[in-house]
């Protein structure tokens, strides 16, 4: 078994509506924590994750267990005294609780919690939110320009650029690719000195030791124009519904299922027969049954 830690995760003991409201703010803090998290930190043999529980029994404070192959930490959480704080007062003590688990997880692992209280300082000098970049900088092909992805993610608010820099590495366009979150693009590839690629993560068909990024977004840096181009069978449905829920163009919709059709998608061929049945329905979650056959 392996001694490396793999990833964090921040949860609240309970579910009500004030408290997923709090959960919303652990999970970015979680996000954070992960995405600036080594990929090698020795926490001992048997343990890939720590679990920080927040909850509202003083009596569980500080607790920490084996459960499993992940190492569990409760810490006690005042939960209306943390509802009546401001927005990012209530996150930086979210974040000193977690950061207090983790301690606590790492003294029962025998293990630094440097990295850690590092992680703590990036996070806090960056205001609780990720707005920076990732993956590294592509040149283009004449050498005049460069490109490199832009992410930034809070509580309430995902999204991804791309940044064009000239040959002094000064910004000279910003190109935004849409509310998403960064993790979800996997790299992006000049395909000409005007035309970048950018490439989408297809998670269905992704796993742990391959990842499927064939779905892109073709950004014209000349003209600042950016299309989609579903490539996998999944993009090319979800595209189509899309198209056909969402918009007015009806026989391009109509083009792109039938596409994900011949691909071998399951439900396109219930949504093209609901359509020559009725042309008018955009009820989603008609058009994805299976229709009765008379």
């Amino acid at each position: 078994m392996g001694r490396y830690l793999q990833d964090l995760m921040y949860r609240v003991d309970n579910s009500s509506d004030q408290q997923k409201y709090i959960q919303k703010q652990c999970g970015l803090i979680e996000d954070l924590f992960n995405i600036l998290l080594p990929k090698k930190i020795e926490v001992g043999n048997n343990i890939c994750r720590f679990i920080i529980q927040l909850t509202s029994n003083k009596d569980l404070d500080g607790t920490v267990q084996e459960v499993g192959l992940c190492q569990d930490c409760y810490v006690f959480c005042d939960y209306n005294k943390l509802l009546g704080l401001g927005n990012f007062e209530r996150k930086q003590v979210l974040l000193s609780l977690f950061v207090k688990g983790i301690k606590l997880c790492c003294h029962a692992r025998n293990c630094s919690s440097k990295p850690f209280e590092a992680i703590e300082q990036k996070v806090l000098a960056d205001g609780i939110v990720f707005n920076g970049f990732y993956k590294d900088i592509k040149v283009s092909p004449n050498k005049r320009q460069s490109a490199q992805l832009r992410g930034y993610l809070s509580e309430d608010i995902k999204h991804i650029s791309l940044v064009l820099f000239d040959k002094d590495h000064l910004t000279s366009r910003i190109f935004l690719i849409g509310e998403f979150d960064f993790r979800s693009f996997d790299r992006l590839k000049w395909i000409s000195s005007e035309m970048i690629n950018i490439y989408q993560i297809n998670w269905i068909r992704s796993y742990k030791s391959k990842k499927v990024a064939e779905d892109y977004f073709a950004v014209d840096v000349k003209t600042g124009n950016i299309t989609y181009v579903p490539v996998t069978r999944e993009a090319v449905f979800d595209y189509g519904v899309k198209l056909l829920t969402e918009s007015n163009e009806y026989e391009r919709a109509l083009a792109v299922i039938q596409q994900a059709k011949e691909l071998g998608h399951g439900k396109a061929d219930n949504i093209l027969r609901h359509l020559k049945t009725n042309p008018e329905q955009r009820d989603k979650a008609v058009l994805l049954q299976t229709p009765k056959r008379k």
